[in-house]
Parts: C-alpha cells; sequence; structure tokens
C-alpha cells in the first residue's frame, strides 16, 4: 500500500513538470521576436492587382515588368512577417534590372490584404500562408501575359519558409532563391537547447532523452495550432523534392535568429548538387544585401539565369564567384 502510494505521489509528480514543460515551451512558440521588417513605399511603377485566396480573402499584389523589353521569367517574392508587397525590390532589385519580372503580394493579415477573423499571424509558417503563395501562383498563371513565363521563387525569412513549403510541390517553379529562411522543428529544436534553463535545471534537462523535447515541443505546437486556428507547416517534409531544381539558401554569419546551423539543416535536407548555401560574413537577420550588395546581386541573377538558359549575369556583367565543392560558399 505504502509502495502505491508513493508511486503515485511520483507520477503526479512527473506529471505537474511534464505540463511545466510544455507550458514553457508553448510560451517560446508563441513568443514573436522583435524582426524589425522595417516599412516600404508603395512604388508607382508596379501594376497594382487582386486576386482571391481559396477561402474567399482577397489578397493584393503588385507587378514589377522590365522596361523596354520582354521579360525572361517571372520571379514570385514572398515577404518577411510584418513585411509587405513592396518590400519585394529591396532584395531583388537586381533582377528587375536583369530583365525579369517580379510579382510580390501581401499575405494575409499584412499590408492591405485581407485579415482572417480570429487569426493573428506570427513567424512560424501556417497553412494559411501556404495557401496564400498557391493563390499567387494560380493568379500569375492565369494570365495570358504571364502563364508562359519561367517562374521562380523568392522568399526572406518566414517568407523563404512558405517558398520552399510550396515550391517542393510545384513543378511550376523552376528554381528558388530564399534569405534566412528557416523550418518549425529545426528552429524549435535550436532555441529550446538554447534556453534549456527556462525549462528545467540543468542537472535534469541534460540527462533527458531527445524523444523528450520532441514530445514536449509537439505538444507545445498542438496548443498554439487550437490557439490560432491554423496549421504548422514542417518544410522538411518538402524538402528532398527540391533536389533537381536550382536553390540558393542565404544565411547571415551573424545572424542569432535564424543562425547558420538552421539554414545547414535545409541544405542537408535538399541534398543536391544544384543547392548552394552561401553563409554571409557579417550580415544580422535579412541583412545580407546591405552587407554584399554587388556579390548578393551577382548570385540571384546568376541563380535565375536557369530559367531561361542563360549563364551570364545580365545586366551586371560581372564574375559570379563560385561555391565550394560541398555546395557551402563563404
Amino acid at each position: 500500500m505504502v509502495a502505491a502510494i508513493i508511486v503515485a505521489m511520483i507520477a503526479l509528480v512527473l506529471i505537474f513538470v511534464q505540463a511545466g514543460m510544455i507550458r514553457t515551451a508553448w510560451r517560446m512558440v508563441e513568443y514573436t521576436p522583435p524582426l524589425n521588417a522595417g516599412d516600404a513605399e508603395a512604388d508607382p511603377r508596379a501594376e497594382s492587382v487582386s486576386f482571391r485566396t481559396g477561402d474567399g480573402l482577397s489578397l493584393n499584389g503588385a507587378l514589377f515588368q522590365p522596361e523596354g523589353r520582354k521579360a525572361r521569367g517571372l520571379i514570385v517574392f514572398c515577404h518577411e512577417l510584418g513585411g509587405s508587397r513592396w518590400s519585394a525590390l529591396k532584395y531583388a532589385q537586381a533582377l528587375l534590372d536583369a530583365g525579369f519580372a517580379i510579382f510580390s503580394f501581401d499575405f494575409r493579415s499584412h499590408g492591405e490584404s485581407d485579415s482572417l477573423d480570429g487569426y493573428e499571424p506570427f513567424h512560424w509558417v501556417t497553412d494559411f500562408e501556404v495557401n496564400d503563395l498557391r493563390s499567387a501562383l494560380s493568379y500569375v498563371s492565369s494570365r495570358p501575359d504571364l502563364s508562359e513565363l519561367p517562374i521562380g521563387m523568392f522568399g526572406v525569412s518566414r517568407g523563404g519558409g512558405t517558398a520552399l513549403a510550396v515550391a517542393g510541390d510545384d513543378d511550376r517553379v523552376k528554381a528558388v532563391v530564399c534569405e534566412s529562411a528557416y523550418s518549425c522543428c529545426k528552429m524549435m529544436c535550436v532555441f529550446s537547447q538554447r534556453w534549456h534553463s527556462l525549462f528545467g535545471p540543468d542537472w535534469l534537462m541534460t540527462r533527458l532523452p531527445q524523444t523528450h523535447a520532441t514530445f514536449t515541443l509537439a505538444a507545445a505546437r498542438r496548443i498554439a495550432s487550437i490557439r490560432r486556428g491554423c496549421r504548422f507547416v514542417h518544410i522538411e517534409r518538402n524538402l528532398a523534392k527540391l533536389r533537381n531544381r536550382p536553390v540558393l539558401l542565404i544565411s547571415g554569419q551573424r545572424d542569432n535568429y535564424v543562425c547558420p546551423e538552421i539554414a545547414e539543416n535545409i541544405f542537408d535536407g535538399i541534398d543536391s548538387d544544384q543547392t548552394t548555401l552561401w553563409l554571409v560574413p557579417k550580415a544580422r537577420h535579412n541583412q545580407a544585401r546591405e552587407t554584399a550588395t554587388r556579390e548578393y546581386d551577382e548570385r540571384i541573377v546568376a541563380l535565375f539565369d536557369h530559367l531561361d538558359g542563360l549563364k551570364t549575369v545580365a545586366g551586371i556583367g560581372v564574375e559570379v564567384p563560385v561555391a565550394t565543392p560541398s555546395g557551402r560558399a563563404g
């Protein structure tokens, strides 16, 4: 009888401790760091458009066409959390100069697009962002002036993860560039290890198996998804589908939010000699172009040259740095 009582008490303590860890993990999942997307002004050069999502929302878009010539391809741009369609040329001006059309749009609850009642967007990729991007692809594919153009995709931060998730399932997307992209599971794992002292004392946390952390984070994601009415998207499941397409992953070596380890995990998940990981010295989150403007522009244009078979850096006329044999370029 005494032994049974002791076992029951131990079980209650373990349940209490586990519940506390899940609550801490849930708060970590829900916390949105200050990403400072910055404001961007409307550009009168763009054609303003709108299109509908599968669940009936109206999203606003902007189409930039190269001046005085037919577009070589169409780049669909996916902005970061807190950004808007007007941030596209902050990253992709060189592509417009090189003859590519740029289509950018406001995700739901951003810019001038409709908001979904009850949904507060946060920094994780959910099924809502994926559905918005799929609707954008359907829109550009429905336009006679755009439907014949080869499509590339360019995403930044959360927009990068969304781009990878959608491109893996859509053969219309022929090439992808991502800056500061991250996957849900790896990102949470890295942050739970970085902040493990919030979950419990070191002597306990260092002895728990990895399966315990996996279960705790999965439970936290489930709570967050129910509270926000969304579903987390695990891009890891789609990475291998990109092996036969050119992909450029850009990561700042001084990015304290999406650390290079996360970018390397995506690179390894694709596992292709057509994928390049560029770790940009001294660059912080989403600041690779500000840190290395010339090389940034060279690399993104060279990657999208694959869309029409050209191998020169059109409109720039300089040699593109070559990645190391592993695909990692410093």
